[in-house]
């Protein structure tokens, strides 16, 4: 481990001496964090406005301001991920007080190469010429070939001009998948908020569908893109991301995601609908004299019939109001076994893992009811 650090620390130092000294092994009779300060000083003047460039040089900084080498050496390791990486910086600051337009022009030509996102396995011939560039375009590289400037532009330029049409596509591809996935989740809406209002009856069984309704709500966020063909390609001359999306090449629109929330959400609000008319529907329908009213009479057709859109447009906060008094209304002269076997009238091993979860609710439910006491005999008649 100590020689690895050694090594990593020697590479740093060859990185800084290299800076200042070309080919040569030392920096004779000066201090290269003292060559560094006076370097940054220097440059401060020329990069006002220029944000990753006043980032670069805040970094480097930062290691000229330690009087020891391997204390400056140790906070370059810290600030460059990289030798690689403090080596550019302390090139660019080079190059950048010899010839402030170049460097700046360089900076920003990199940012945007090093800022796109090519996956290889679609885009191979892009992605190497990009991982090419970023190797020939180097600060380093314009420092010894100050002459090579314009070739390191327009090359880069080429470059992105062949990306723009590809992200472009895809851009468009990815953001009319969301659109539709929006679509998907506005016509979702009513039956998702229908079963999470039937997952608050307690006295219903055991909530249904719990974590696709958590990504429903995750996906009822996505939108598509507002930026059009033309307000994009004078984005991407800019930048190599859609600011107004944040669209990556190689990202997926989520839709087998919003295929299974639709799936699953449509199974838990037809499990509760079931549930319903097992419970609630075969109660009302028992009670003598029922008086009922439209709206109730509405609530009983779209049960019996298993019209799960029918069911969500009835089922509004009155009604569930409604159901859950009825619900916690015990009916006369039944038992808890008798409760439960209104939703299942056989016990199965598919089944017995959910009927012991509603029996623990009706249990929960008569311990609150009895102040937190529940007999299991039947009174002695005889006593």
């Amino acid at each position: 481990m100590a020689s690895d650090f050694t090594a990593r620390s020697r590479q740093y130092q060859d990185a800084l001496y290299e800076a200042f000294t070309g080919s040569q092994t030392a920096v004779a009779d000066a201090d290269p964090l003292h060559l560094l300060a006076t370097l940054i000083d220097r440059c401060r003047p020329l990069v006002i406005e220029a944000e990753h460039a006043g980032a670069a040089l805040d970094a480097l900084e930062i290691v000229a301001a330690n009087t020891d080498l391997e204390a400056g050496l140790s906070d370059a390791a810290i600030r460059f991920e990289s030798p690689q990486r403090f080596r550019e910086a302390l090139f660019f600051a080079r190059c950048l007080e010899r010839d402030p337009d170049a460097a700046l022009a360089l900076l920003e030509a990199r940012a945007y190469l090093e800022g796109a996102t090519v996956p290889a396995g679609q885009y191979a011939d892009l992605a190497t010429d990009q991982a090419a560039l970023l190797d020939a375009t180097t600060f380093g590289a314009l420092w010894r070939e100050p002459e090579r400037r314009d070739w390191f532009l327009d090359t880069i330029d080429i470059w992105k001009r062949d990306y723009a049409p590809a992200y472009t596509e895809k851009h468009a591809t990815f953001n009319a998948a969301l659109t539709e996935i929006a679509t998907q989740m506005d016509a979702l809406e009513p039956q998702t908020t229908a079963l999470e209002r039937l997952n608050g009856l307690q006295r219903l069984g055991a909530p249904q569908a719990v974590a696709a309704l958590t990504q429903f709500h995750d996906l009822e966020r996505f939108f598509g893109c507002p930026a059009d063909v033309d307000g994009l390609a004078h984005i991407l001359a800019a930048g190599p991301v859609c600011p107004l999306c944040s669209y990556h090449l190689g990202e997926e629109p989520p839709s087998a995601d919003a295929r299974r929330v639709q799936q699953a959400i449509g199974r838990g609000l037809s499990h509760q609908q079931s549930r319903l008319a097992q419970r609630v529907v075969t109660r009302l329908l028992a009670r003598p004299g029922r008086a009922g009213s439209d709206r109730l009479d509405r609530f009983i057709e779209v049960v019996q019939a298993s019209d799960l859109t029918g069911l969500a447009s009835v089922l509004d906060e009155g009604l569930v109001a409604f159901l859950r008094d009825l619900l916690e209304t015990p009916e006369p002269a039944t038992t808890l076994l008798d409760q439960l076997a209104t939703s299942y009238p056989e016990l199965t091993a598919a089944n017995l893992e959910e009927a012991l979860a509603d029996l623990r609710i009706l249990i929960q439910e008569e311990l609150r009811r009895n102040n937190g006491r529940l007999p299991l005999t039947r009174p002695d008649p005889t006593a």
